[in-house]
């Protein structure tokens, strides 16, 4: 989400690879972001390689209480709920 984007779901997305897996810009608003598993974000290959690279699998950086975390599974994050357990998505 860049810029002003408003009203979007992401839900039960697998992100891997990546340089950042879910990033949400300063101006995202009435976000909410469900049930996928974001890991491995920098590629471990980036990790190693560059290892001051600035690089997480969800980064938020949406005002407080814009953005709604549910059942996300990742590793590292930054303004995010990370946890380290798994539960299958639900259809809600």
């Amino acid at each position: 989400m860049i810029g002003s984007a408003s009203g979007n779901v992401l839900d039960e997305n697998t992100i891997v690879g990546n340089t950042n897996g879910i990033l949400l810009g300063s101006g995202s608003r009435d976000t909410k972001v469900r049930d996928n598993m974001v890991v491995g974000n920098p590629h471990i290959q980036v990790g190693n390689a560059r290892p001051d690279a600035q690089a997480v699998d969800i980064l938020n950086l949406s005002p407080s209480g814009q953005t709604t975390f549910e059942r996300n599974v990742c590793v590292t994050s930054v303004g995010a709920p990370c946890p380290l357990t798994w539960t299958p998505p639900r259809n809600d």
